[in-house]
């Protein structure tokens, strides 16, 4: 017997711990224990400022869940609210509650501004409250997603294997205003051919725990199953209602929204953009990725978004200005990738890494690769994405490589002829956006290609096109960057020094005079409260306009003769920098979002001419033939340095808050504490067998999606899952 769908033997592995949440949440005690802030005391007469009330219903937030599952159901909500009143100006009330009805009985509660829960939910109270809402955004969980599903559970020893098999089951349904437990599941059986009672006479269970619960009590006599939310999943064994192994998933519904932010009538047009604001720029902001448990923060809303006024990613594009969305793609298929640079935000960041790895690594699959490459890997659940060169050496050869078994599933190729120092491979990450990923080659050639097919839907040579006549030594290495349905990038030409092309068609849209290309890929970041493109060219650092390409600023380093290849690093408002001739140097911003010309730290003994840090709290790390931790709160001072022969020059880093995975020499992995006060190695692990790998400098930053690590050798491309090489 198939004991549950692929996707879902982990979710109902934690299956007991959501159905719990819903029937035993000390929900008004803890969401009347955490109302803060309170409203300011009011004059004599009215109070000077109306207080904004937010509400939150979201059943992970944490009083209104239960701390069952380590890291997961206790959503801080209060971090939110603070960024909040400085973003409308005006204090902020949080209420919490399962319910609009409760969340306006309770004290200080009189009203509702902003709501932030369950989509269905939230719209079926509103409407039941005369409450007129819009839609600002939505928020991503852990693994990058805005929705959930609807997940038919039956007892383990139930005969049935498939939707299909449901026909003569007495099945119970969630509430009517729950869409993933109703109307989405309905859907499901009824396309299944399963007969159903009509919606008002279907058995209904309020919460997911119940409806479990009862088909267990049922016992074999009984044929049931029971519609739960899936994230409810990781909750029911958790709180220990459901005994694992008790049930098993048959049949998952579509995907409909999760957690949805809205806002009432009674918020102005003004705020309401200030808060679609905040909330769309909350991707770039760790503290609040943190507080809110999520990968990507909130996001625009998504392309199949169940409103009439639904916006595509081109719309929402031209709406930059007053609508800025999230940084990274709003499809699906990108969300819990690692669609390019460092990552999603291109920081290098993982939600998290193994506390150990063991001495033998488990390869899921390996390709062979022409040539040895510089270019990172870009991967998603399905594809996997690298630059490779033909034997010739005089084409570009893009391949693409199933996630699952890495078959190979398409190459782009195109003649890219001339000679560079360090070879003429491709030096830039793909970018995976929903759909598309774009491909930058080391002479100047772009194309945007179907990531499905590798059909080529437009092409361009960025240096051609825009006038670049500077000689290539190194190439064009700087990896695109996709942000508000344009594509980034820098050709280095006088007038055209950064450059955006729309995503869809490769057309220009703004251009920004500089010098000639730098190596650094650029950033967005928020930064003195303005969301902005950070770039280098040869010389200078800039801030650009996201929506014009208005050149903000320009820092110019007291020492000449940088290359400018580390990518610059946003870290709790301010930006890092490190070159070989200016140290490592962190700037502030004014509240233009203008840079601060003097550092407001330095360290000059970290000088790396091409690593980039990667920031993990208040920490520093970065490998400049020593791996150096420093202190971001004692102006860059060292807490350690530490010293290791996998340790080159350069050398990719992926962090979580606990481990750093460093990729050393002949494709070597070095776990290593991030939180100790000394240099610790946890464990190291040797990836690859061939004798000529041994002390191959690493330049190919790796790729991590989920715990499969796709690590690119001298001579071929891996899958290293690392759940499995993790020990007790």
């Amino acid at each position: 017997m198939n004991p549950m769908l692929p996707n879902q033997i982990r979710a109902l592995a934690l299956l007991a711990t959501a159905l719990l949440t819903l029937a035993h949440l000390p929900t008004t005690k803890a969401a009347d224990a955490t109302e803060t802030p309170k409203q300011p005391a009011a004059s004599a007469t009215k109070p000077a400022v109306e207080p904004l009330s937010l509400i939150v219903m979201d059943p992970l937030a944490a009083p209104l869940s239960c701390p069952c599952v380590e890291g997961y159901a206790q959503r801080k909500y209060e971090v939110l609210a603070e960024h909040l009143e400085k973003a409308v100006g005006r204090p902020v009330v949080l209420t919490f509650s399962e319910s609009l009805s409760k969340a306006l009985h309770k004290e200080g509660c009189t009203t509702a501004h902003v709501i932030i829960g369950k989509d269905s939910v939230v719209r079926a109270d509103a409407k039941t409250h005369n409450f007129k809402v819009k839609p600002l955004a939505q928020l991503t969980g852990l693994d990058g997603k805005s929705t959930q599903t609807g997940l038919i559970v039956v007892r383990t020893d139930d005969p049935a294997q498939s939707v299909a098999d449901l026909k003569d089951h007495r099945i119970i349904f969630g509430p009517s205003d729950c869409s993933e437990k109703s109307s989405a599941a309905r859907k499901l059986l009824e396309d299944a051919g399963v007969e159903l009672p009509p919606v008002d006479k279907v058995e209904i269970s309020a919460a997911c725990s119940d409806g479990a619960c009862k088909i267990i009590e049922w016992g074999s006599d009984v044929r049931g199953a029971a519609v739960i939310s899936s994230y409810a999943a990781p909750l029911l064994e958790g709180c220990g209602t459901i005994k694992k192994g008790d049930l098993r998933v048959v049949a998952e519904s579509e995907p409909v929204p999760f957690i949805t932010a809205f806002a009432t009538e009674q918020v102005t047009k003004p705020e309401r953009k200030a808060i679609r604001k905040l909330l769309h720029a909350s991707g770039d902001e760790p503290e609040l990725l943190k507080a809110l448990e999520s990968l990507l923060g909130f996001i625009p809303l998504e392309e199949d978004y169940p409103r009439d006024a639904k916006k595509s990613r081109r719309q929402a594009s031209e709406a930059a200005s007053t609508t800025p969305p999230a940084t990274d793609s709003d499809d699906k298929k990108a969300a819990a990738t690692w669609p390019g640079w460092r990552g999603p935000h291109r920081d290098g960041r993982a939600p998290s890494l193994p506390r150990q790895l063991a001495e033998k690594a488990n390869i899921l699959w390996r390709q062979p690769l022409s040539r040895s490459g510089l270019g990172g890997i870009a991967a998603d659940e399905q594809y996997v994405i690298l630059g490779d060169r033909d034997a010739t050496n005089t084409f570009d050869v893009w391949r693409c490589y199933a996630a699952a078994d890495g078959a190979e599933l398409w190459t782009v190729q195109y003649p890219a002829p001339g000679k560079l120092d360090y070879d003429n491979m491709p030096r830039a990450t793909p970018q995976i956006d929903g759909e598309f990923v774009y491909l930058s080659g080391a002479f100047g050639d772009l194309r945007c290609v179907d990531l499905a097919t590798g059909a080529v839907l437009w092409e361009t040579n960025i240096r051609t096109q825009f006038g670049a006549n500077d000689e290539l030594i190194w190439g064009s290495c700087a990896s695109p960057l996709v942000v508000d349905g344009k594509v980034i990038v820098n050709p280095g030409a006088p007038e055209a020094s950064i450059v955006a092309l729309d995503a869809v068609t490769g057309e220009e849209v703004w251009r920004a005079a500089g010098e000639i290309h730098a190596f650094a890929s650029p950033i967005v970041a928020t930064l003195g409260g303005v969301r902005q493109i950070v770039a280098y060219d040869r010389y200078d650092l800039g801030g650009f306009e996201v929506a014009t390409g208005r050149r903000l600023w320009t820092l110019t380093p007291p020492n000449d003769g940088d290359f400018n290849v580390p990518t610059p690093v946003a870290m709790d408002g301010k930006l890092l920098l490190v070159g070989e001739n200016n140290g490592a140097r962190m700037h502030a911003f004014n509240d233009t979002g203008k840079i601060i010309e003097n550092p407001a730290a330095e360290y000059r003994t970290l000088r790396p001419d091409m690593s980039t840090p990667v920031a993990v709290g208040e920490r520093v790390f970065c490998v400049w033939n020593e791996l150096f931790c420093l202190d971001a709160t004692r102006g860059l001072s060292p807490v350690w340095t530490g010293e290791d022969d996998a340790f080159a020059d350069y050398a990719p880093i992926i962090a979580s808050d606990e481990r750093l995975l460093v990729l050393g020499r002949g494709g070597e992995l070095l776990l290593i504490d991030a939180q100790a006060d000394e240099f610790r190695i946890v464990s190291r692990l040797t990836v690859f067998d061939d004798p000529r790998e041994r002390n191959a400098a690493p330049f190919a930053h790796p790729a991590l999606v989920g715990s499969r690590l796709y690590l690119r050798g001298e001579f071929e491309v891996v899958c290293l899952d690392l759940a499995a090489t993790a020990t007790p």
